[in-house]
């Protein structure tokens, strides 16, 4: 009977590795009235509107942000599924231009990084490169200019982009643009080593701790 009680309502994970209910307490902690507060999130490799996705849970809670994934085939089912956020099928690095994007049959493991893509392509039997596509790039901060609307703060940002998160990271302008919480990927690090993490390193110099972390993803408080 527990599952029909009145108080009891289970929760959806819709991340790889239960990010979003990582999440969801810090958020509760920090926004006044949550239940009824609809935030603002920017997922930078978004990959799919709800497989391994650190947003959905969010966007059925009302929630709206930007979606950017390079791979073409994505955009139809972000504005299928997500039509209400901005989506993006663009790229975000250093600065404008365009680069090479590696396609697998499993579009995860999708990624600008050739010696990654090509490394990966040799050494697995399950996954394999489809295809290539040139796809525009515009750094971060450039993106949040022309599509952040005027007056609204982020909540969170989410970066998984297959090796290249700290040069995403780079290019935003952090005088301007401070999410109260950044997920980035790191695979290889642990609580251990915290010190041989690249984006822990980038992210504490711009005011940001680390408070929680999964198997794949690093979770970051602005303080």
């Amino acid at each position: 009977m527990i599952p029909n009680h009145p108080d009891f309502k289970p929760l959806h994970s819709y991340s790889q590795d239960g990010e979003d209910m990582l999440l969801r307490p810090l958020l509760m902690e920090s926004v006044p009235s949550y239940a009824d507060y609809k935030g603002f999130f920017v997922d930078i490799g978004a990959h799919h509107p709800f497989r391994f996705s650190n947003t959905m849970h969010f966007y059925e809670l009302g929630w709206r942000g930007i979606n950017v994934e390079p791979t073409p085939e994505a955009i139809g089912l972000f504005n299928q599924y997500r039509p209400n956020d901005v989506n993006l099928n663009i790229g975000v690095g250093a600065e404008q231009t365009r680069q090479t994007l590696y396609c697998f049959n499993d579009s995860a493991f999708n990624s600008f990084d050739e010696v990654t893509s090509e490394s990966r392509d040799q050494d697995s039997s399950a996954v394999h490169i489809t295809e290539t596509v040139e796809v525009d790039i515009f750094p971060l901060a450039q993106i949040l200019d022309e599509h952040l609307p005027a007056g609204t703060s982020i909540d969170f940002m989410s970066v998984d982009v297959a090796g290249l998160d700290v040069k995403v990271l780079q290019s935003n302008n952090w005088a301007k643009y401070r999410p109260k919480f950044v997920l980035v990927e790191d695979v290889d690090i642990n609580f251990s080593h915290l010190d041989a993490s690249e984006a822990h390193g980038f992210l504490a110099n711009q005011g940001y701790q680390l408070v929680s972390k999964t198997l794949r993803t690093l979770i970051f408080k602005l303080i």
